[in-house]
């Protein structure tokens, strides 16, 4: 680890102490009415596993798809290196991701630093699609002992949030998942009513990946500082079935031979273009369904992740068989926009 990377989280943690006791207070009085204890309790919660959600069969900025520079690099880059996001594209000296990179690591990482963090989410509720659905159709799983090496916020990094901490400052995210129990009966994406649920979940040993999550827009965001080594540090690859029979199924049992990576599948997400709605997202998302029915899905009326993905490549390829929808830019949103919909609806 470089020292500056290293510099960033101390900054986080230090930070994290000045409010540290506050929030432990908090805590400890709702652990204390259930006979739970704290200490067990932030344990079994940074047990859960650090998802990175991501789309395999993107282009990258060398003009190869993600899952193949993963295979011939053996390493998982910040956006900053491979110039591809499913988030906002603002990967750049003075961009919005980079401005609110240097505020949250308050300036510990210098202004021309290619080795930046990697971004992922704690999946407390073990979601077969990861804890971040938003951010593609398969995620990694990365092994426990990076939490060490990792910052943690309470909301995605681009909504300016208030609550950092390290793992071990981790009581500062555990209170905040508690507040917003009680003020607005939701832990992250879910219903929750009460403390002594919240608890129920949080303490729940099941290691299994069992139930789509669905989860586009509450996580505790993970930013992992250093390396992230196929070989070393990612333990599972969970691929979306629609790559079945496709280049991608191949390439991804290659890399985890390659890397000794357990390779599982998600369950098909689809959704027929007659369901998809003009209020989700966009009114230009049912046309651009339509539009990759016509063009990659032989009018069989169904979108999935992996026609995404061959639509944004054709798009970058053809670009004149899309112009009439929009430019590079929009139609980069669009698909954007369309997985978020199959991703909730499929």
């Amino acid at each position: 680890m470089l020292d500056y990377q290293q510099t960033a989280i101390n900054t986080v943690r230090e930070l994290a102490k000045t409010k540290s006791l506050e929030h432990q207070i908090y805590v400890e009085e709702i652990c204390n009415s259930y006979n739970v204890n704290l200490h067990s309790l932030i344990d079994r919660v940074l047990h859960n596993p650090i998802t990175i959600n991501f789309h395999p069969d993107r282009l990258s900025n060398n003009g190869k798809t993600i899952i193949e520079n993963l295979f011939d690099q053996g390493q998982y880059y910040s956006q900053f290196r491979t110039g591809t996001t499913n988030g906002g594209r603002t990967a750049y000296i003075d961009g919005e991701r980079f401005a609110w990179e240097q505020r949250l690591f308050c300036n510990a990482y210098p202004n021309n630093a290619i080795e930046r963090p990697k971004y992922g989410a704690l999946n407390i509720f073990r979601y077969l699609d990861g804890a971040s659905a938003r951010f593609g159709s398969c995620f990694f799983v990365l092994k426990n002992e990076i939490t060490k090496r990792c910052t943690f916020s309470y909301g995605d990094s681009s909504t300016n949030p208030t609550t950092l901490c390290t793992s071990d400052t981790f009581i500062c995210v555990l209170s905040e998942l508690f507040k917003d129990v009680q003020q607005n009966n939701r832990l992250l994406n879910q219903v929750v009513s009460s403390n002594q649920e919240t608890l129920a979940i949080l303490l729940n040993d099941s290691n299994k990946m069992k139930n789509l999550g669905r989860n586009l827009d509450y996580c505790i965001e993970t930013h992992i500082h250093g390396d992230i080594s196929l070989s070393k540090d990612v333990s599972c690859f969970y691929i979306d079935e629609s790559f079945h029979q496709t280049a991608f199924a191949k390439l991804a049992e290659l890399l985890c031979q390659k890397y000794e990576i357990t390779l599982h599948w998600i369950s098909k997400r689809q959704i027929s273009v007659d369901e998809i709605g003009v209020f989700f997202r966009s009114p230009k998302i049912p046309i651009v369904a339509r539009r990759i029915d016509s063009i990659l899905g032989k009018n069989q009326g169904i979108i999935n992740a992996a026609l995404i993905g061959e639509a944004s490549r054709d798009s970058l390829i053809h670009p004149e068989a899309w112009q009439d929808i929009g430019d590079e830019s929009e139609l980069f949103q669009y698909f954007k926009q369309l997985w978020h919909t199959v991703a909730y609806f499929g």
